[in-house]
Formats: structure tokens, sequence, C-alpha cells
């Protein structure tokens, strides 16, 4: 019979023994702030890029690999016992192991093989992650890397952030505020619209015009292409039927853009 043990697995003691191991417990549990039971704390990885990391899985429940402040990208994983799942939106990974959890016996029938696995992530970090299967029902492993807070903000600020950038180039250009990393250069009219200028920065690009009363921001937008950012128009003056000033903001490097 393949018959895996847990290296740390031991005979149960029984009576006076067992009585006297079970008080110990107990105490060290009270100690450190913990009730006794199956669950164990999050297993928590300080890492740089390419770090070679060690943590411990449940060998019988589904287990959970997250990163702080980053998100797994891609995984390569070795051959193993184990199922991986990978939620493409939280970037988090799930194991379930294939075998189960033995009762009559004393340890592991079929237990998983340990797992190795190569992880890139979204901030461009790479990590090798050994996984060792042990007996408990679930397990959680947290991978920390300072570089990925301090140098990179998380996602939620990214988007701030581009909101942030959009709207003060957006004002700026409506008010003809010149703006520091942007030039601006003067474009010939367009169909359905008289162009002002054009300011070129390093992400966006606001392309300044003046439309009729009537234009709508989502067909200005659909005239620009999938590379729009942000689209605005100045709001009609009561009783005016006169052109208003309208800024469309496209970025040039995004997959598809055009103008």
């Amino acid at each position: 019979m393949n018959m895996y043990r847990n290296p740390t697995y031991r005979q149960p003691a029984t009576g006076r023994r067992a009585g006297h191991r079970a008080s110990v417990l107990l105490v060290a549990c009270v100690a450190f702030g913990a009730l006794p039971g199956p669950a164990a704390a999050i297993q928590t990885l300080e890492a740089t890029d390419h770090a070679e990391l060690e943590a411990a899985v449940s060998a019988t429940g589904v287990s959970r690999v997250a990163l702080a402040d980053d998100r797994i990208r891609r995984v390569i994983r070795s051959p193993g016992g184990f199922d991986v799942e990978h939620d493409a939106i939280s970037g988090d990974l799930y194991l379930r192991p294939v075998e189960a959890l033995d009762p009559a016996s004393d340890g592991m029938v079929g237990a998983p093989l340990p797992i190795t696995l190569f992880l890139g992530t979204e901030r461009g970090f790479t990590y090798r992650l050994s996984l060792i299967p042990d007996v408990r029902p679930s397990a959680q492993v947290l991978i920390r890397n300072t570089a990925a807070t301090l140098h990179h903000p998380s996602p939620a600020a990214m988007r701030d952030t581009r909101v942030a950038e959009l709207a003060r180039l957006v004002q700026a250009a409506a008010r003809r505020e010149r703006l520091h990393g942007y030039a601006v250069e003067a474009v010939p009219a367009g169909p359905g619209h008289r162009a002002i200028e054009t300011w070129r920065g390093a992400q966006f690009t606001a392309h300044v015009m003046a439309v009729d009363s009537a234009a709508d921001a989502g067909v200005l937008a659909e005239r620009f292409g999938t590379g729009v950012a942000a689209v605005w128009i100045a709001a009609p003056q009561p009783g005016a039927t006169r052109e208003r000033i309208a800024v469309v903001v496209t970025e040039p490097g995004r997959v598809g853009a055009r103008r």
C-alpha cells in the first residue's frame, strides 16, 4: 500500500499522559490568545523578487495563495496531486487535493505530493513557491513583497490616479491653460466639428474642438474609436444656439486605439 505519513505525526497518548498533554495544550492556546481547534493562522511569507518560498497547504481541503498589494498573473506548476484554480479577477490561487484523507488509517492514503509553483505577478515579480501537504482542514498563504507596496500603488490607487490625471487634463484643455508634460499643436478641422488644438502627452492625447449645441458625448466618442478614455462637452447656456467647447481624450498606447 502506498502510505504517506506526516513527518510530524505521532501516535496519540492515552491515560494520565494524555490528560497532561491536553492541559499543556490548553494553557499554551490561552497564553497565545488562540482557541483550540483545527484552524491555523494565515502563513505570511516575506519575499523579494525571485525568492524561493515554502509553505504548508491542506492535504484534505481547499487552500488559498494570495499576494499583498499585487496579483498573481501567471502560474507554472510542477506535476502534483492538486487541482489549481486561478481567479483572474482577484489574482488568487485555490488548490484542492485530488486524493482525500482515509479516516480508517493513521496517515494519508494516496495523499498529494508536494507541489512547486512559479508565480509571475502583475507588478513584474517572480516567486518560486514550494507547497507541502499537511494534515489540516484548510490553509491560507499570503506573500508580501515590500517593493510591491513602496514602489507600486495598489490597483485602486492606480485607478484614482488615472481619473485625477484625466480630470486635470480635461480642465486645462477646456480652459486653454498650459499643462506640464503636454505639447499643444493646432490641427485641421474634422467631420462634424471644428478642431481647435491637440494636446499630446506621454499617456494621453486631448483633442479640443468646437461642436454644435446638439452634440452628444457618446456619438463623439464613437467617431474617435476604441482608444477614447474620456469625453467632456461644455454645458449649454440657456437660450444659446452657438457652438460649445468639447474635449475628447484618447489613449494612443491602448490596443485598438484609433483617432
